[in-house]
């Protein structure tokens, strides 16, 4: 069984019942947001996942393993972002998801941890190409192992750990290039 669709409602939804895909995006709205925002950034991902909810309702008749309900939106949800960025012909914005405030004491003096934690690290989020946003979302910010990445992704293990491994060096190398265009000193 996917994680989080109960394989009655992948069921009862490829069957065509619009109440049990509503409940399925539902269940999967905001993870397929944040891999969105992830790879498109924050200002385009809500067009992105819809058009991924969309073409999920499209193709869910030809989905062969009910299963793989989970995998198979992740899927759709990649493809959906890369074409969007091929289109637009532009970079995607970073979207870090570092915490979220709630009101406490506390939260403010973490909430201006996180505001220096985004000026660094989202100009070095923006020098990954697609994929490598892609394979670090799915691994990272959606805590997918790599195989589960890979298959997201539909492509193989090996091409995921490389990409994962070749988007970490980008971080790695922006983050220690004192040129980076960051003024921390604005955001203490």
């Amino acid at each position: 069984m996917s994680k989080g669709a109960p394989l009655d409602l992948v069921s009862r939804s490829k069957a065509r019942d619009r109440d049990a895909f509503e409940m399925l995006v539902s269940q999967h709205a905001a993870a397929t947001y944040r891999l969105a925002a992830a790879i498109v950034g924050p200002a385009d991902a809500a067009d992105v996942t819809q058009e991924s909810f969309v073409a999920a309702w499209q193709q869910l008749p030809k989905l062969r393993d009910i299963d793989a309900f989970g995998p198979w939106l992740r899927r759709i949800c990649v493809n959906r972002s890369r074409n969007w960025l091929r289109s637009r012909g532009r970079r995607p914005r970073a979207a870090l998801d570092l915490g979220e405030e709630t009101g406490t004491e506390d939260s403010r003096r973490d909430f201006r941890v996180d505001a220096e934690a985004r000026a660094i690290l989202e100009p070095a989020f923006e020098s990954l190409t697609a994929d490598q946003r892609a394979v670090l979302s799915l691994h990272y910010s959606l805590d997918l192992s790599i195989a589960e990445s890979a298959d997201a992704l539909g492509i193989r293990v090996g091409t995921a750990k490389s990409r994962l491994s070749a988007g970490l060096a980008v971080l790695r190398r922006e983050l220690n290039d004192p040129r980076r265009d960051v003024d921390t000193e604005v955001v203490k």
